[in-house]
């Protein structure tokens, strides 16, 4: 698995996590002070890998030789 396939994997774990964590809070009426903490960092998170994922996309490229930016 390279680089990129690690963290696509890593960020469907993630919002795995979210929907969960956003599940429990709906369920309880939206009260959880901890829940909704617990969601902000894994949005973090998230933002952090999708931005390296999207860095490794731009050095990497497709390989095609088109520039897609």
């Amino acid at each position: 698995m390279n680089t990129q396939e690690q963290i696509m994997d890593n960020l469907l774990n993630i919002d795995l996590e979210i929907i969960d964590a956003v599940r429990a809070l709906h369920e309880g009426n939206w009260d959880s002070g901890t829940l909704k903490q617990q969601v902000g960092e894994l949005l973090k998170f998230r933002d952090d890998m999708v931005e390296k994922l999207m860095s490794l996309k731009d050095d990497q490229g497709c390989g095609c030789g088109h520039d897609h930016g």
